[in-house]
């Protein structure tokens, strides 16, 4: 994960704001998040809000732009020096550099407090392999009454997700997309209870913009869409193709998960 992060950290900071037009800054987009963040941490009385791979800072900012109970602490985990940098210019919020798979409670609280982990865009970095991995560490930091709340790119269609895994593949990034079944039976397999599952706003990937984020010349990018376009029979909504490129979409849902009874 972190060789990947490094990779595109010439897109971290305040240009983060400005990836694939603006997507991960628009607060019509993040507003479900947001809303159902606030209303699990006032339903669990949670001391602690911690952003995992939070970045620079954006959703801890629109939550507590709409008001977090009294004494509640926001807290950014993240790796990237560059985004941290860009989540300390905004107050109230606390940053912690550290990875999403290794952190531990202590990192980034107290132990006795009431936490909820959030997350966005981020259980992809892990791949396929370090997907189990990854969500059995999340759930040895969480406590029972705590919730899970991620909102991650996932596909109702096997065939969908395996196409947006063939072109994360070609740019030559370690990404994976699941199923939403694929992911919930991950999550219950590590002692997770998924509460609910929302669906959420798709990010458009423009050929150009992932061009620029993963240094890719046009004609692997052509090469890229006239493989896919040519391998996989997908709706429009999952791949087109186009005269100098494609557009690509990540269909985003959110996830609520608690720790399961027993486990």
């Amino acid at each position: 994960m972190n060789q990947q992060i490094n990779r595109e950290k010439g897109t971290h900071g305040e240009h983060w704001n400005l990836v694939h037009g603006g997507f991960f800054s628009d607060p019509i987009v993040v507003a479900p998040l947001v809303h159902k963040v606030r209303e699990l941490a006032g339903m669990s009385r949670a001391d602690i809000i911690v952003d995992l791979g939070g970045g620079n800072g954006y959703v801890l900012s629109h939550i507590l732009a709409r008001g977090v109970g009294p004494g509640v602490s926001l807290v950014n985990l993240d790796y990237s020096d560059e985004q941290l940098d860009a989540a300390r210019n905004a107050a109230g919020i606390f940053c912690v550099r550290g990875s999403v798979d290794t952190f531990s409670r202590g990192d980034v609280g107290r132990e006795n407090d009431r936490f909820l982990f959030m997350m966005r865009s981020v259980l992809h970095y892990f791949g396929e392999d370090g997907l189990h991995l990854t969500l059995r560490h999340l759930r040895r930091q969480t406590k029972p009454g705590e919730f899970f709340v991620h909102q991650t790119a996932s596909f109702r269609n096997k065939h969908d997700a395996e196409c947006l895994n063939a072109l994360y593949q070609m740019m030559g990034t370690h990404k994976w997309y699941p199923t939403v079944d694929f992911l919930c039976a991950c999550l219950a397999a590590e002692g997770w209870e998924v509460r609910e599952v929302l669906p959420s706003f798709p990010l458009p990937l423009m050929s150009n913009d992932l061009a620029h984020r993963y240094q890719l010349a046009q004609d692997d990018i052509l090469r890229i869409s006239d493989c896919l376009s040519r391998d996989f029979f997908v709706p429009e909504e999952v791949f087109k193709k186009a005269e100098d490129g494609f557009c690509a979409f990540l269909h985003y849902w959110i996830y609520i998960c608690t720790p399961a009874m027993g486990k």
